[in-house]
């Protein structure tokens, strides 16, 4: 296995665990339609996508959520509704305590300007990363190749040196393409063994989530 000179951690469901269907089931229930067709609506309908990569601000991704999911929701309460999906992963902060004083750490993420700015305030395992990789930042989102390139400028080292961590398969396999090495989170316990196994965590330290 290569030695590994940076980290690149991916932040929904790798750092934070994070559930959209609670967005979808709140505003169904406020529009009167099942979760399903709202969750359709709005994230197989391209309306994500634009507010990830900055293109549309906040109050305009309000307007035309609410264009195909009619609603009598205030623009206050839609954003709450649309913030409150995180809640912490014990074992990943664990891991990350590890892991920070060992080697720089990249944080890469498609969010947007409001889930980012409530993160920052809730959930201080994203603090203390050497660089921040954030769609709505660069304008270009996963699995798109100017995401991966922005990651690449900042790094101090080869792309094969960087280990790209995403639960996302196809996120995966285009770090892949832009020459970083990739890894397919599953849960803590297996990063945590494969890490070990590259040098990064001394075997006697715990496994997270063991």
């Amino acid at each position: 296995m290569p030695p590994y000179a940076a980290l690149a951690f991916d932040l929904g469901n790798v750092l934070i665990r994070v559930d959209h269907g609670l967005f979808c089931r709140r505003l169904a229930e406020a529009a009167g339609l099942e979760p399903d067709e709202v969750y359709s609506r709005i994230f197989e309908g391209g309306l994500e996508p634009a507010f990830d990569c900055g293109l549309i601000s906040p109050q305009e991704f309000y307007r035309q959520v609410l264009a195909v999911v009619p609603a009598p929701l205030p623009y206050p309460d839609f954003c709450r509704y649309w913030c409150e999906i995180f809640a912490p992963l014990p074992e990943m902060e664990e891991l990350l305590a590890h892991l920070k004083n060992r080697l720089p750490l990249y944080l890469v993420s498609n969010t947007n300007v409001l889930h980012f700015p409530y993160l920052w305030e809730r959930f201080p395992v994203i603090h203390g990363f050497q660089g921040y990789i954030l769609s709505y930042r660069v304008g270009s989102r996963k699995p798109e190749p100017g995401f991966y390139q922005a990651l690449l400028r900042k790094l101090p080292c080869p792309p094969a040196a960087c280990l790209f961590i995403d639960d996302k398969l196809p996120f995966v396999e285009a770090a892949r393409r832009q020459g970083l090495a990739a890894w397919h989170f599953g849960d803590a316990a297996a990063l945590a063994r494969h890490l070990a196994e590259a040098g990064l965590l001394p075997p006697s330290e715990p496994s997270p989530g063991a």
